[in-house]
């Protein structure tokens, strides 16, 4: 900036285009900071949404194919969360809104996400069971819980039925919220009267013979 200041003075350059190209300039560069941001995976919607509150234009900083994979990461992140939480108003209206991007096209890109990351929160869990460990089993089964509030599943087989017993034991020894210990139920394939029996066995031992001492929340 300062030998844009030199040559102000050498040409006579006049103040206001001198401003116009040194915010040109400044513009420029933070575009560019923006951009690598963006593609690296460091900047999250939170700071997008401090960006335009401080008169930042996204629509103009960074471009549409980068904010919308900063949506699908977004996305992502809110499936791999492990809080078994959708809010479809969050996803479907207010983050696309931030983002300057087609709702319709994001909501596409969700029910994507959902449908493939479903089944495959399914077999963490279970692989997650077979190691013992089961915290991040229950993690796992909120990630298919927050997928299956997106797009609501039919239930899943699995080749061992006794391991989705077990990851409904494991589940409900968590103490999670009655509806989503009864959603799992259902997408587990597991009949009232069966849940009954593994509600009251969680209150006396765990599956895999895991002790009481390895499961703490």
């Amino acid at each position: 900036m300062e030998q844009l200041t030199e040559l102000q003075k050498n040409v006579g350059l006049p103040p206001q285009y001198a401003q116009n190209i040194i915010k040109s300039i400044t513009t420029t560069k933070l575009a560019a900071a923006l951009e690598t941001a963006v593609g690296q995976g460091r900047l999250s919607i939170k700071e997008i949404r401090e960006l335009k509150e401080s008169s930042v234009d996204i629509n103009t900083m960074i471009s549409e194919s980068l904010r919308q994979n900063l949506f699908k990461k977004t996305v992502n992140d809110i499936f791999s969360s492990g809080t078994g939480e959708f809010d479809e108003v969050e996803v479907y209206e207010n983050i696309p809104k931030d983002l300057i991007i087609n709702a319709e096209k994001a909501k596409k890109v969700v029910h994507e996400l959902a449908r493939s990351r479903l089944l495959n929160s399914l077999i963490q869990a279970v692989s997650l069971l077979r190691q013992k460990n089961h915290k991040a089993l229950v993690s796992s089964l909120n990630d298919l819980l927050a997928c299956d509030k997106a797009v609501p599943s039919t239930p899943l087989s699995w080749e061992v039925p006794e391991e989705l017993s077990d990851l409904f034991i494991v589940y409900a020894k968590s103490d999670p919220a009655p509806d989503k210990l009864s959603r799992l139920q259902y997408l587990l394939g597991i009949s009232d009267s069966t849940a009954e029996t593994l509600r009251s066995m969680k209150d006396r031992e765990l599956p895999n013979g895991v002790g009481e001492e390895e499961f703490v929340f």
